[in-house]
């Protein structure tokens, strides 16, 4: 998904999943594209999700995927609004989701924020 920054891109993509598992918070929240490999399961599983980055671990509560989102954002951006373009890769299975992968892309921004570590071409 692609769009200026706080246009809703996540929001749509919960909508198709079906769960309530991404950041919310102002300003600049995806800072490193997330590759969503949904995987639609039969309704009597409970839906879980893992990481790439944490294969061994298997997540069935979405508040702690949101959590390991903004951890794994943090580790590789810093905490100063760096936005960087190594993807974190989460594979849901879930009855709520269709067979799909998508990616949310952080959102267009034209001019760096104050005091983060955006370079001045952030553009």
């Amino acid at each position: 998904m692609l769009g200026g920054q706080s246009a809703g891109k996540s929001s749509v993509l919960e909508s198709i999943v079906g769960l309530d598992f991404l950041p919310r918070g102002d300003g600049v929240v995806t800072r490193r594209p997330l590759e969503l490999r949904l995987n639609h399961a039969s309704a009597d599983i409970t839906p879980w999700a893992k990481f790439e980055e944490d294969p061994g671990e298997k997540f069935t509560d979405f508040a702690k995927v949101k959590e390991t989102i903004d951890f794994l954002t943090d580790k590789i951006c810093g905490k100063s609004k760096n936005i960087v373009d190594k993807p974190i890769v989460l594979s849901i299975y879930s009855h709520t989701c269709p067979d799909l992968t998508m990616v949310d892309l952080p959102g267009i921004t034209r001019i760096p924020m104050a005091g983060s570590d955006q370079p001045d071409n952030i553009e």
